[in-house]
């Protein structure tokens, strides 16, 4: 599984380094919307983990661009934001994580 960590958070890329030698996967990581779309472009990813803000702009943006040109590359929107759950509702996303049960979730989603 290769995954796309999009999030400013220097935390949040050490525990996705921890995670991805646990459960032997890829990932790579972009602080903003300009570098993601660069990485999508490039690559293959089964999976882009997208924080809601970002340094240029808002996470959904990012979602909208990979929904319109990759369709069947899964997204997660990773907040604090609770109330952003009605983004998964709504089908824009096709994961929500809130961001403190990040591991919870991408233990799971691995194992799945």
């Amino acid at each position: 599984m290769k995954i796309l960590l999009v999030d400013d958070e220097k935390h949040f890329k050490n525990i996705f380094s921890i995670l991805s030698r646990k459960y032997k996967f890829q990932f790579e990581c972009a602080e903003n919307i300009k570098e993601a779309i660069s990485l999508i472009n490039e690559n293959n990813f089964d999976l882009v983990v997208i924080d809601y803000s970002l340094p240029d702009g808002k996470g959904t943006e990012l979602n909208r661009f990979i929904k319109l040109n990759r369709p069947g590359l899964k997204t997660a929107l990773s907040t604090g934001y609770t109330d952003m759950v009605e983004n998964t509702a709504n089908g824009d996303f096709d994961y929500y994580i809130r961001k403190d049960r990040i591991v919870l979730f991408m233990e799971k989603h691995l194992n799945d």
